[in-house]
Order: C-alpha cells, then structure tokens, then sequence
C-alpha cells in the first residue's frame, strides 16, 4: 500500500461551480464499475523539476506500453478528467511527470497546489489488420473518450473540471 501524505495544499470548496448532485453520479465508483482499475496517484513532490511524482500502488495492467482511455479522480471520487493515450507507460511516466504542454502543465499546477490525483485506466486492445496489403493497427481510444466526455456532459451540462472542451 502506498502512504499519501496529504499536505496541508488548499482544497476546492464544495460550492464551487459543479452541479454536486449529478456530478456525484458519474464519479470514480461509476466508472470502476465499468472497468478502471487503479493504476497510480499523482502527488506533489521536490524531487523532479515539473513538481509531482507519480507512485504506483499496483499495476493492473499486463503490458504498460498500451493504449488506455483513463480518468482522474481526487481522494474523494470526484471525476476531474477524462483522458486518452496510445501509451501508458508514455503517458503518465514521461508525458505527465516530464513533457511542458498546455494540459500537463494544468494537471500538474493543479497536484502541486491542490489535491492529489487517483490514476484509473481501461486498456483498450491493439487491432491489427491487413488492408491494401499494409499492416496497420489501431485502437478505439480516441472514440471512447469522446463518448466518456460528451456523456458526462450531456449528465452534468459540462466536462470534467481539468478538461477543457471534447475533442
């Protein structure tokens, strides 16, 4: 088991600007019941220069280098974003922890001042087929996270609060 240490970091307050009541439904019990499984928590940390560690408690996952659609809850279930990626170990190891973009400079502001973030993940199988004589794989990912996001806003009249739009 993992120790979090859940610093003294400002918490969002309940009024903020959810619809609790619907919002409460679509949250990380939600979506286990539907497949995700734990795959690590984000914490802040002084460790790396982007500020945050990722630990891995247990990993469900057979093969890392996988494609996942994934969701990102606070300590309390909460739902605070839908996410897709071709690679996990890609993903969360490297893009989260090292790469400076828009969303995982959001992501990570957000656990270094904030809350820590529960990692779920749905692996999502490669499908290889041979057309016009060309190997080519694909995976559904990008299809299912659309469908994740516009559910949940079309529930809660808008996405996850670390989301921005539907892709």
């Amino acid at each position: 088991m993992v120790n979090c240490n859940i610093d003294n970091r400002i918490r969002i307050t309940q009024g903020a600007t959810y619809q609790s009541l619907k919002i409460k439904d679509m949250n990380r019990e939600y979506y286990t019941k539907k497949g995700f499984e734990l795959y690590a928590i984000m914490t802040p940390s002084d460790k790396y220069t982007q500020g945050i560690e990722i630990m891995y408690p247990s990993n469900p996952i057979k093969s890392d280098n996988q494609p996942a659609v994934y969701i990102l809850t606070n300590r309390e279930g909460k739902l605070m974003k839908i996410g897709e990626t071709q690679n996990l170990t890609s993903r969360f190891f490297k893009g989260y922890k090292c790469v400076t973009n828009t969303t995982n400079d959001r992501i990570r502001e957000h656990v270094r001042t904030v809350e820590d973030l529960w990692v779920y993940v749905l692996p999502m199988p490669i499908i290889k087929e041979k057309i016009l004589g060309y190997k080519c794989e694909t995976s559904f990912v990008k299809g299912l996270e659309y469908n994740l996001l516009k559910e949940y806003k079309d529930k809660n009249g808008l996405v996850p609060p670390l989301n921005i739009f539907i892709k």
